[in-house]
């Protein structure tokens, strides 16, 4: 098949573009003239120019294909319209260029997250049919691009897919708590019992593929996490043995927290930068129950994650090491 990715350079697509090619699919991959190739500029994807920002870069570069990934968009912001400026607008662009020179589309994929439909109230996992209660302007985004994308199934089949915290190899975020550990520290926002969601990285890909050829992910949205229910304690302690290093447990007051994040937020604004720690983000982290249930994704595509957190941690771990990360 031919296959087009937005957001191929990231984390997830760099990884998902290396399967797909070992399927040996045709793989073109949208590319921004900022975009930082480091992961695919040696694999035999072909690169093409095209920023979902900017609707002229895609509808010359959209046809022919039988399925579109759609990865791109942005996890933080200068500001808060930028987030719904690429994510939704970005997002329509490409469904709308999608719609008007590649009517024949097999399936659209958009890889949405868990923080579209925000956490749980009390405890209870989230389903699919859950009303969703996003707590960030990026989780607030990412539902109304899903909204957008749903509203295209009457052109073509489309699927949504809702990650929660993705990690292993090439993963840059949760880096930093195994540099926490690394320290001897474990810092958490607020009580360390809070529930939080992952999955390894290629359990979600395997999910991907799986929601992409079969029929009955037609025009439907799936969790995809691991099964088992950890806590911030289960993370690090995890992170600690793996490691095999000792680290202290802090706990740190959520108004503190908010206001360091706000902080840093005016901070990196003046040298017009994104902040990596911001309040959309804390927002996030100190809610107590991100817990989803995958019974969907199992029962209607068989999809089960095998890697156990321990496990995946493990592999993680070693690949930060190969490559002097820590």
């Amino acid at each position: 098949m031919k296959i087009l990715i937005t957001g191929g350079n990231g984390f997830i697509g760099s990884h998902l573009i290396e399967q797909l090619l070992a399927q040996h699919h045709q793989i073109v991959c949208f590319k921004r003239k900022t975009s930082n190739l480091h992961w695919i500029e040696n694999l035999p994807a072909e690169l093409v120019n095209g920023d979902i920002s900017d609707f002229g870069s895609l509808i010359n570069n959209i046809s022919g294909f039988d399925v579109v990934y759609h990865l791109g968009g942005i996890l933080r912001a200068k500001i808060v319209e930028d987030y719904f400026k690429i994510n939704v607008e970005g997002t329509r662009n490409l469904l709308e260029a999608c719609r008007l020179r590649n009517p024949g589309l097999k399936r659209f994929v958009y890889i949405s997250s868990q923080a579209a439909a925000g956490p749980g109230r009390d405890g209870s996992p989230r389903t699919e049919d859950t009303p969703p209660n996003p707590v960030s302007n990026y989780g607030k985004s990412k539902l109304e691009a899903e909204q957008v994308v749903s509203g295209y199934s009457k052109y073509f089949p489309v699927t949504i897919i809702r990650p929660p915290a993705v990690y292993g190899p090439r993963d840059d975020d949760i880096l930093q708590f195994f540099k926490y550990v690394k320290l001897g520290i474990k810092p958490v926002i607020g009580n360390p019992n809070k529930n939080v969601a992952v999955i390894y990285i290629y359990d979600l890909i395997r999910g991907i593929l799986l929601a992409t050829e079969h029929s009955e992910a037609e025009n439907e949205l799936f969790f995809m996490a691991d099964r088992n229910a950890y806590t911030w304690k289960d993370v690090y302690d995890t992170i600690s043995r793996v490691m095999n290093k000792k680290a202290i447990m802090i706990s740190m007051p959520i108004p503190i927290v908010s206001a360091m994040a706000a902080i840093n937020e005016t901070i990196t604004r003046l040298f017009n930068r994104a902040a990596m720690f911001n309040q959309d983000k804390t927002n996030e982290m100190k809610q107590r129950h991100w817990l989803v249930d995958c019974s969907k994704a199992e029962q209607k595509l068989g999809f089960t994650p095998q890697t156990t957190l321990e496990q995946g941690f493990k592999e993680t771990y070693e690949w930060y090491r190969s490559q002097g990360w820590l």
